[in-house]
C-alpha cells in the first residue's frame, strides 16, 4: 500500500518538467517539504530521508535555514 508521501512524489515526478510554470507542481513540492519537516519533528527519519533522497534524485536541492527575527517592545 502506498503512503501519502509516495503519491505526492509520484505526482511531482510526473510534473517535474513544468515545476517552474505549474502552480500544482509547486504546491505538491511545498506539501512534500511540509511532510518532510513533520516527519523530522516526529522522529520518523525513514520518511524524512526518503523524501530528501527522492527530491535529490529529481535534481531538487533543499536548503535548510534558521531564521531569527526581532521586534521592538
Amino acid at each position: 500500500m502506498a503512503h501519502f508521501e509516495d503519491l505526492m512524489i509520484k505526482a511531482l515526478k510526473e510534473q517535474k518538467d513544468s515545476l517552474r510554470e505549474s502552480k500544482s507542481a509547486r504546491a505538491i513540492l511545498k506539501m512534500l517539504i511540509e511532510v518532510r519537516e513533520s516527519a523530522r519533528k516526529n522522529e520518523s527519519y525513514e520518511v524524512y530521508d526518503k523524501i530528501t533522497h527522492e527530491l535529490s534524485e529529481m535534481g531538487i536541492d533543499l536548503i535548510e535555514e534558521t531564521r531569527i527575527t526581532a521586534s521592538l517592545k
